[in-house]
């Protein structure tokens, strides 16, 4: 009876070592993702454009190619975003981008969305926490787009949202489940107040 005890401590151990590892080799692999994406991209007039950086990093790198990077300081939150196609259900991979967003160098509407959760793809686990004024940037094909928060509300979980549709000025929505309340999802709204070359 012992014996088959210690197994089970050992196997217990064992498991919780390998998957520590795993989380944290993870993590690593996805800030070396996400400082590639802000190099590879960043304007260097001298040498080439963004276009043709991106070019490159298509045909070189074979994991998940993020098309921009999300940060909220305020929460410490710095991730990798990526496009939903009918053939990549990207939110279980990444922050994912709607089919209807424009991206931040053209005027409209930047919408994503990502789970939240206790999950290792609960991307927006600390959304809520994320305050009026409080700053969301967005790093795109070597400009930083920073927009602040204007407006922060709960929505029906009905797999819908009503978002600002413009052609004059540049926003930002993000959205993800509300887990201090079922049936419920948070909507949070950026507007651009600076942008400028990293």
């Amino acid at each position: 009876m012992k014996k088959i005890g210690v197994v089970l401590i050992l196997s217990s151990i064992s498991m919780f070592l390998f998957c520590s590892i795993y989380h944290i080799t993870l993590k690593d692999r996805k800030e070396e993702d996400i400082t590639n994406y802000i190099e590879e991209t960043k304007i260097n007039e001298e040498i080439e454009s963004p276009e043709i950086v991106e070019e490159k990093k298509e045909q070189t790198n074979n994991t998940i190619n993020y098309t921009s990077i999300l940060e909220i300081p305020s929460i410490n939150l710095k991730e990798g975003l990526v496009n939903n196609t009918k053939n990549f259900n990207s939110v279980n991979y990444a922050v994912s981008i709607d089919k209807q967003s424009n991206y931040p160098d053209k005027m409209g509407n930047f919408i994503l969305y990502a789970h939240s959760g206790n999950s290792n793809i609960a991307f927006f686990k600390k959304l809520y926490k994320v305050k009026l004024d409080d700053e969301i940037c967005v790093y795109y094909n070597g400009i930083k787009y920073c927009y602040k928060v204007i407006d922060k509300y709960n929505i029906d979980k009905t797999g819908k949202a009503d978002v600002i549709s413009t052609n004059s000025d540049k926003y930002i929505t993000l959205i993800t489940c509300n887990q201090q309340e079922k049936g419920k999802q948070i909507v949070l709204i950026g507007k651009i107040t600076n942008e400028f070359k990293y």
